[in-house]
């Protein structure tokens, strides 16, 4: 195994650790805001939070999708709606 094929793994699997760790994060802030009340401050930490989950935990799962090899092609798509409808049911 070349040293590409075991760092996409590892880096995707990291990107994921910290989306659950933001997800956490967020969560906490909310909670804190229903106890302590919204201020400016916590309701951008907040959005931060659940920003940072969602990016991270995309590019964690490309990643992981990449290295074993599922990710679909993007460029080329041969199914029958890409093609104007031709050959139906």
């Amino acid at each position: 195994m070349s040293v590409g094929s075991r760092l996409v793994p590892l880096v995707g699997t990291l990107f994921l650790a910290a989306s659950a760790l933001a997800t956490l994060w967020g969560v906490g802030l909310v909670g804190w805001m229903l106890w302590a009340g919204p201020t400016a401050t916590r309701v951008v930490a907040a959005m931060v939070a659940f920003g940072l989950a969602i990016g991270c935990g995309l590019t964690g799962v490309v990643c992981r999708k990449y290295a074993a090899g599922t990710l679909l092609p993007s460029d080329v798509d041969l199914s029958v709606g890409f093609r104007g409808g031709q050959g139906g049911l």
